[in-house]
């Protein structure tokens, strides 16, 4: 028996009970199927700015909401992102790294890749 617990039996008070909050969805799909577009731009804005692994790099929520705007253009997506469209598109973004001629190029892409992968929580395997 440690100390707290002979403390708390000589007070007479029962020890705090810990309430636990539901765990929080892995995946912005995990509820839905897909997201509106306008929810979804109300994500990105929302997210935090940093970008992971950046070394504290960050996006402005105009940055974020522009990278909406060009990885899931309305042309192609129509009104709704599904989670199979997110894939798509991380994986077409991986490709464009490959072909990019310059490491800055590459670096830029990598950053979008490593944020939508933070901020929807799906990967693109």
């Amino acid at each position: 028996m440690g100390i707290s617990e002979k403390k708390q039996q000589l007070s007479g008070r029962e020890p705090k009970k810990v309430l636990s909050s539901p765990p929080k969805p892995k995946s912005l799909f995990e509820e839905k199927e897909a997201i509106s577009r306008p929810e979804f731009r109300e994500i990105l804005r929302k997210a935090p700015s940093q970008i992971p692994g950046a070394g504290g790099r960050m996006y402005s929520w105009q940055e974020r909401v522009n990278m909406e705007k060009e990885l899931f253009p309305y042309e192609r997506f129509s009104s709704h992102i599904s989670e199979i469209e997110v894939k798509r598109r991380l994986r077409e973004l991986r490709s464009e790294r490959h072909k990019a001629e310059t490491g800055e190029e590459r670096l830029n892409i990598d950053r979008k890749i490593r944020f939508l992968e933070k901020v929807t929580g799906v990967k693109p395997y």
